[in-house]
């Protein structure tokens, strides 16, 4: 029972830090956006997954 008290507390705190606005260049030189600053508010008529990381 208590589990079902966290998840319900944390279900909306997650809806609320999933909205944080960002702006970051686009370093990817295939991309078309090469070079601009692009976040959420770029994509905002498309659902997006924004992933973080780089590989070597």
């Amino acid at each position: 029972m208590k589990i079902i008290k966290y998840l319900l507390l944390a279900l909306p705190l997650t809806v609320v830090v999933s909205q944080y606005n960002y702006s970051l260049e686009d370093l990817n030189s295939s991309s078309e956006t090469y070079g601009s600053n692009v976040g959420p508010e770029y994509f905002s008529d498309h659902v997006t997954l924004h992933y973080f990381g780089h590989f070597t």
